[in-house]
């Protein structure tokens, strides 16, 4: 499915449709055992007080969640819970994932998108045991962002975003076409510009990517419990930026009044809003640790909550690749690099020395695991 043919870039823009609920279903077969989570047990059967009917509980990869409404009077669930990718575990591996700082800049949806991506592959790591964890560098994406569409990031003109005001089809197309760096050090990034023989820097980029009904919050909610991270956009206005860590945020409805801003979905949770049962999105700023502090973290915040009805847009995507099929890294000693490509094969290669061919045995036991997905 593409956009609309109005404009240049929004036309080249192509996604695709979300994970249907067979999908999730399946994933939940493969993987439900293997999951683990750091949260309150809320896995119970549900019985409508209407029509007395039983519901068990709609089993997910990293948790069950519980059974939304009746089938057959529409009575909702108000059964209260919450839950967060960033309390699972799958394999015994953390799907904790950095906390982004766009540092003032008109670029939260990069930054969104880039969490995104930082998610979604360490849930694509943990679901082989796999720590993936390499720092991805987003001030680099923005400038080939900005380089390849011609457009000031977070700047661009109506008539080029989707329906007039999403640039984030954009920034997902630009990513999936050209990925994002990995960062290097600073002794790795001086050996880059010294030495012309070594490899260019491997990039991640994302398989495709789609777009969700906002107002289809069974399938957003199993799409985060099936472990999608997703990108979404919102309004806020100045008491945002009062906003404690774990705070539920009423959205101001006047655009015209309002800023926009995307955040991270990392999870869900039902509570009760104005004394009735409204399902909300745990979500994940782009402004530091130090935003939405909360005192029971010591001042680090960043989570916060956000009604299900106050998000304007839903972006995902499926799976990370690097860009090449199989690449090393230049190290800064003589060690051993074990190296995992994309087809699953594992070897093993010397990378000695970028100015000699010495080699130091004391290093010789020494080894550099470089995951890729």
């Amino acid at each position: 499915m593409s956009s609309s043919e109005g404009s240049k870039w929004v036309s080249r823009c192509v996604f695709g449709s979300p994970p249907n609920l067979s999908e999730l279903d399946e994933l939940a077969v493969l993987y439900h055992e293997q999951a683990a989570r750091n949260t309150r047990d809320y896995v119970r059967s549900w019985i409508c007080p209407d029509c007395r009917k039983e519901y068990k509980p709609i089993q997910n990869m990293l948790v069950d969640l519980p059974p939304f409404s009746c089938d057959d009077c529409g009575l909702k669930n108000d059964a209260a819970y919450e839950w967060r990718i960033t309390q699972c575990l799958i394999n015994g591996v953390s799907l904790d994932f950095k906390v982004y700082d766009q540092n003032r800049k008109p670029h939260c949806t990069l930054y969104s998108v880039a969490a995104t991506i930082d998610a979604t592959r360490r849930v694509e790591g943990a679901k082989k045991g796999l720590i993936i964890s390499t720092p991805l560098d987003v001030p680099e994406m923005a400038k080939t962002y900005e380089q390849v569409t011609g457009f000031e990031l977070g700047k661009e003109p109506p008539e080029e975003l989707f329906e007039t005001y999403d640039n984030c089809s954009l920034i997902m197309e630009v990513v999936k076409a050209h990925g994002i760096s990995f960062l290097l050090g600073e002794y790795d990034t001086l050996l880059q510009n010294k030495c012309v023989d070594l490899p260019p820097i491997p990039r991640l980029r994302i398989k495709s990517y789609f777009r969700v009904d906002r107002n289809n919050v069974l399938l957003i909610t199993r799409l985060l419990a099936s472990g999608y991270p997703l990108t979404a956009g919102m309004l806020h206005g100045t008491l945002y930026w009062y906003l404690k860590g774990d705070q539920y945020y009423y959205a101001p409805k006047c655009a015209t009044t309002a800023d926009a801003h995307a955040i991270t979905l990392i999870g869900s949770g039902l509570a009760s809003k104005n004394n009735m049962p409204e399902t909300f999105y745990s979500a994940r700023d782009s402004h530091g640790t130090k935003s939405h502090p909360d005192h029971k973290m010591r001042d680090f915040g960043a989570d916060f909550f956000l009604w299900a009805c106050d998000i304007t847009d839903v972006w995902g995507l499926r799976g990370c690749l690097v860009s090449r099929d199989l690449f090393q890294f230049h190290v800064t000693s003589d060690v051993w690099i074990l190296i995992w490509s994309i087809k699953h094969t594992l070897i093993t290669k010397h990378i000695p020395y970028p100015w000699t061919n010495s080699r130091d045995e004391s290093f010789e036991s020494n080894y550099v695991m470089i995951l890729t997905m």
